[in-house]
Formats: structure tokens, sequence, C-alpha cells
């Protein structure tokens, strides 16, 4: 997973890129932690305490988009794609996969996290 954070000196801004296929995560960084250094430590915790188990699935729902972290894996789904708490099934869901869902390993995403935090800070 690649990125790049941004600085926009016009009206002070934050801006994130991600590569294709992990978009949905500035997405996600943006709309669920932001630029708050205790909501990204909490995260990274977070992180911490569940590498210390095995076999956990821990589910952070956001107001816009829900993190799913288990001990292998980091996913991030737009809560929209849920109808009546499922998610949809078929073709037509693959064009909203790519924009709506991510996914990346546990220790890419943690990396993610700290340069965040760095950028912020």
């Amino acid at each position: 997973m690649e990125f790049k954070f941004k600085t926009d000196t016009l009206n002070d801004s934050y801006r994130v890129e991600f590569s294709m296929g992990h978009e949905v995560f500035g997405r996600w960084l943006m709309s669920e932690i932001g630029t708050k250094p205790e909501k990204i430590n909490a995260l990274l915790a977070k992180l911490e305490e569940l590498q210390s188990k095995q076999d956990v699935e821990e589910l952070i729902e956001g107001r816009d988009f829900s993190l799913t972290l288990t001990d292998d894996d980091a996913i991030v789904m737009a809560n929209s794609l849920y109808v009546d708490g499922e998610l949809p099934e078929g073709e037509d869901f693959s064009h909203y996969d790519s924009e709506s869902v991510g996914e990346c390993g546990i220790e890419d995403f943690e990396a993610m996290l700290q340069s965040w935090l760095e950028f912020v800070s």
C-alpha cells in the first residue's frame, strides 16, 4: 500500500492519496480519524493490544466507515454498503467494491498510522 500525505498551505488543511485499491483508506482516515493525535494513538494502542492475541477480530464502527482489524489484516468498508445489515452480492457489487472496500496487511496499516501521526504532529 502506497500513500502520500500533503498539506494545502492555502487553507492549512491536509490531503491524503492512496494507491489504487486502497483509496478507501484515505477517505476513512480523513472522515473517521482526522488529524487528532489522540485518536491515532488510541488506534495504535488497539493494534498493539490485538497483536498480543491470536484469532481475534475487532470491528470499529464509525460514522461513514467501519474498520475491521484481525491479527493479519485491516479492512475498511463504507457503511453505506450495508443493506439491512448485510453486504450486497453479485456483479453489481464489484464496482462499489473497489471504491468502498479496501484491505491491507496489519503491518502496512500500522506503518501508515505511524506516518500519519508524525505528519500531523
